[in-house]
């Protein structure tokens, strides 16, 4: 191979900075780095890094948090705002959770604790140039767009904000009413971002017996139990490499909380019955329509915890608040339950869906369609196939009935969970299937609900 060739080969690949005024700590992180056949430059100060990053492009810059002449949240910040394609990750010996919060807040991609684990560091550097690649040209909004229908200002922030969280690997914390999609957000970020071809793993913390707990979330070996005929991988290890989800956060109870934030902390879980911990690669992201800080406030959650996973939080807008994307919504979801011969709107159906207030926001716009389709005739969905009457005042902006949120989100809930069991002969794996969630999540519902009785068990 010519000299010409090797030179552009070496090009090619992806170049990573290493700044940090130890030495040693510098030529440990070059050779890791070479030995991962990537090219590597080094720089021992701000000033220094600002020259390479002028004169070089990079797949990945490490930088250590203090440094001689200022602070690597400098190089973060500078890296973020005029080298946007290069994921920096931090470096520090001082690894508290406000630094922590801190560094990703300011835009790092990770952190790195000293003394650095080799595996760890190979593992973040094959995550950081796996990264996609955004897509920068006039008129794209991030690499979500289309995944969330809308065209609202608040629905295009979410967007926005998804398309830099998928370029981290910081804790998110997802809020929002029910129904409001932040599964569909979490997701978007996974599917987004540099673990997109490893597990996206939902858990509905409130759907799991909290005797079951442990062992649901770490695993246990042959023999931990009665009944633990073999060995069995928990929730962090089927996730390892991926994301774990963990949806309805504030319905752990207090003891779960405690193993939860040192299994993240430490990185790695034991399975119930093992004496040894196995190191996992995951990236959380939770969400709850309860306000954790409340829940911290009450003593119902731990503060050390809620800081470990509120690092950056995403708040999902309710629908009522972005009304003018409720046409576009409501075609789409026609668009996707009748590729053939979709039924029509009319314009009074339209104006009261427009009007209405969701309190079980998307998902119950969707229950209100698939109901309406079921009843309309002629392929066209009036105002009356829409059966909105019932909460007049709601969408009519008059006093309320006296009935709570939860009361009216229950009964959504209930009048969905039928729905689906009624279309599927009371078949209720296939019902879980309809509704897109678990066996296990459809099953703590129905008992929550008490629809035990009236499906006759």
């Amino acid at each position: 191979m010519s000299m010409e060739k090797t030179r552009r080969r070496h090009e090619d690949l992806p170049r990573v900075l290493v700044i940090d005024d130890e030495e040693d700590i510098r030529e440990l992180l070059e050779l890791t780095i070479m030995r991962m056949g990537l090219p590597v430059d080094c720089a021992d100060s701000v000033a220094e890094a600002k020259r390479w990053l002028r004169k070089e492009r990079y797949s990945l810059c490490l930088t250590d948090m203090r440094l001689p002449d200022g602070e690597g949240l400098e190089i973060v910040r500078l890296i973020g705002a005029e080298y946007g394609q290069t994921p920096v990750a931090v470096i520090t010996a001082y690894g508290s959770v406000d630094n922590v919060r801190a560094a990703y807040k300011a835009g790092a991609f990770d952190y790195l604790e000293k003394p650095v684990e080799l595996d760890e560091l190979r593992t973040l550097i094959k995550s950081a140039v796996n990264l996609p690649k955004v897509d920068a040209s006039p008129g794209k909004t991030g690499r979500s767009t289309g995944q969330l229908t809308g065209e609202s200002p608040a629905i295009v922030a979410v967007r926005e904000m998804i398309d830099k969280l998928a370029r981290s690997q910081a804790p998110v914390h997802i809020s929002g009413e029910s129904g409001s999609g932040k599964e569909v957000a979490a997701r978007l970020i996974h599917q987004c971002g540099s673990r997109r071809a490893a597990p996206f793993i939902p858990v509905n913390c409130g759907a799991i017996p909290e005797n079951l707990m442990e062992s649901e979330f770490f695993g246990y070996r042959k023999g931990a139990f009665t009944g633990a005929e073999g060995d069995r991988d928990g929730f962090f290890q089927t996730a390892s490499g991926g994301t774990l989800f963990l949806d309805e956060v504030a319905d752990l109870p207090l003891p779960m909380q405690v193993k939860l934030l040192r299994a993240i902390q430490e990185k790695k879980v034991r399975k119930v019955g093992s004496a040894v911990e196995e190191p996992v690669d995951i990236r959380i992201i939770s969400a709850t329509h309860r306000s954790l800080k409340d829940c911290v406030d009450t003593g119902a959650f731990r503060q050390d915890l809620y800081y470990r996973l509120n690092v950056i939080e995403l708040r999902m807008p309710a629908l009522r608040e972005r009304r003018e994307d409720i046409p576009l919504l409501a075609e789409a979801m026609l668009s996707r339950m009748y590729p053939e011969n979709r039924p029509r709107l009319t314009d009074e159906a339209m104006r009261a869906l427009c009007n209405y207030d969701y309190p079980g926001n998307v998902r119950e716009l969707e229950n209100i369609l698939e109901r309406a389709t079921a009843l309309c005739l002629d392929n066209r969905v009036d105002l009356a196939d829409l059966q909105l009457a019932e909460d007049p005042a709601v969408g009519a902006g008059e006093e309320p009935t006296g009935e709570t949120l939860d009361d009216r989100l229950n009964q959504v809930e209930r009048q969905s969970i039928l729905e689906a069991l009624a279309k599927t002969g009371f078949n209720r794996t296939a019902a879980a299937r309809l509704l897109g969630v678990t066996f296990r999540s459809l099953r703590y519902r129905i008992e929550r609900l008490g629809i035990e009785d009236e499906t006759g068990g």
